[in-house]
């Protein structure tokens, strides 16, 4: 995993939602859902969204002379002006090479400053000083690197003087980003890449420890399993939707964690099998197929009231479709990763969307306990916000992505 190149995603529904929910405080079952409909709906057309990345990637190497974090930075990330412009989208890499010297400056500089807001390096519990430097302007001419969707990047390298010990090296991941911090730990024995949630913090080097790098195993397992639910609860919006429209055909918990197993189990596989390259399938027709799932789950519901043999089928159908969804994500995180090393973030990684799945329909449970007197009402309202939330983005990823 060379870098930081990370996919743009809208991080604004959060806020959305918000403001519906004091709007719609005192509201019956069907004013919830149909609020539910309104946050979806918004989403989809992309109200709200800034210039977000998933993740900023780094790769963490150890010299006698040196250790050092090697990137490539979104340039519209690092960029006041672009990173929180709603709707925002990546520079142009063609565009960006022919600016002037004077913009080629300020897109250091401000780089520079941006990642000095992200990133706290400590050893031993006390702040240390770091440089940041930019191979891609020491290149005759300037370039920046090359990428196929010609998006601006800045190869970046984040430089520390090595301290004796004892003493551990930390890297503190700012609170204030939406955006996982993920290192590829190539120095260490085995090699291993760790996700970082907002707010937390990596142990890159133990010097008391002949040098050990990165986290304990239970450490980066547990950081795999927040990668997990945090990819379901908040920004996985289709996967929460899947979920309740199982919910709503039969709000009971055996059979829902009956199908919610079934569903972790099938794209727990197709995720596998993704991710070590057996399996490889474009984006674009699985995010479609994504969006029919919950179309159909949706249409499914209004049709039958009972839980039969079709419904399990259609579970495990989607569910291997999902995988295919949440290995579009997990492959550039594991990107460079030693086949053997990817049990321990795979295993991680599907126990956080089951925890997830159960806390979705958890939530489900709550908001159904006051309503429980217009079961049906909201079986049917809910389903039919389900069956037009997956019909929206099927149209959206046909004919708008």
């Amino acid at each position: 995993m060379g870098g930081g190149m990370a996919r743009v995603c809208g991080m604004g529904w959060m806020n959305g939602f918000s403001r519906w929910r004091r709007r719609n405080r005192e509201g019956n079952g069907c004013g919830i859902l149909l609020g539910w409909v309104m946050v979806v709906m918004a989403l989809m057309m992309g109200v709200g969204g800034a210039h977000q990345v998933e993740t900023v990637e780094f790769e963490f190497q150890k010299t006698e002379s040196e250790w050092r974090l090697l990137g490539e930075m979104d340039i519209a990330y690092m960029l006041p002006e672009t990173r929180k412009v709603p709707g925002g989208q990546p520079l142009s890499r063609e565009a960006t090479m022919k600016a002037p010297p004077e913009e080629l400056e300020r897109i250091r500089v401000e780089t520079e400053k941006t990642l000095r807001s992200l990133l706290r390096i400590t050893f031993g519990g006390v702040g240390i000083p770091w440089r940041v430097e930019f191979p891609d302007f020491e290149k005759q001419p300037f370039a920046l690197p090359e990428e196929a969707a010609d998006w601006a990047l800045l190869s970046t390298r984040i430089v520390i003087d090595p301290r004796v010990g004892p003493g551990e090296l930390v890297v503190h991941w700012s609170g204030e980003e939406e955006s996982e911090l993920i290192i590829l730990t190539e120095d260490s024995e085995d090699g291993e890449v760790v996700s970082v949630q907002p707010g937390g913090s990596i142990r890159l080097l133990d010097v008391a420890d002949s040098g050990k790098v990165g986290k304990s195993e239970q450490e980066a397992f547990s950081s795999w399993v927040w990668t997990g639910f945090r990819h379901v609860l908040p920004l996985g919006l289709d996967h929460m939707l899947f979920i309740v429209g199982l919910f709503l055909m039969v709000p009971k918990w055996k059979p829902l964690l009956q199908q919610s197993l079934m569903f972790t189990l099938a794209h727990s596989a197709t995720l596998a099998l993704a991710v070590l390259g057996w399996v490889s399938v474009p984006s674009r027709p699985v995010e479609v197929l994504i969006a029919f799932s919950i179309a159909f789950i949706g249409v499914e519901n209004l049709l039958t009231k009972e839980l039969g043999r079709l419904r399990l089928a259609v579970v495990l159908a989607f569910g291997l479709i999902h995988g295919l969804g949440f290995a579009s994500v997990l492959s550039e995180k594991l990107d460079g990763l030693p086949r053997e090393r990817l049990l321990m973030p795979l295993a991680g990684f599907n126990v956080g969307v089951e925890i997830a799945q159960i806390s979705v329909l958890a939530l489900a449970f709550l908001i159904l306990l006051p309503l429980r007197k217009w079961t049906e009402r909201v079986r049917l309202v809910g389903s039919a916000a389900v069956t037009l939330a997956g019909l929206g983005w099927m149209l959206e990823r046909l004919f708008l992505a």
